[in-house]
């Protein structure tokens, strides 16, 4: 999977991702827009909401957005069947 730096800022290119993988356990929702639901390699979940700041105690989280891109229930039916 393709690891992405900015995850869902508004200005980038990863934003209409269905979801984004964040090669860090620190999180910043500074200029995010909406909600993301987040979980760490270790599998601690969190819903992170826009202009936060969060510490994950793993190395890398699978983000995914609440709104947009189809968002939970999109990514649940996609991935999990």
């Amino acid at each position: 999977m393709k690891k992405s730096k900015l995850g869902y800022k508004r200005y980038s290119p990863d934003v209409n991702n269905p979801y984004n993988i964040i090669p860090s356990g620190r999180i910043t929702m500074k200029d995010v827009d909406f909600p993301v639901y987040g979980v760490d390699n270790f599998g601690n979940e969190q819903m992170m909401y826009p202009g936060g700041e969060y510490q994950f105690s793993g190395n890398e989280v699978l983000e995914i957005p609440e709104f947009g891109s189809g968002g939970l229930k999109q990514w649940f039916d996609e991935e999990v069947g």
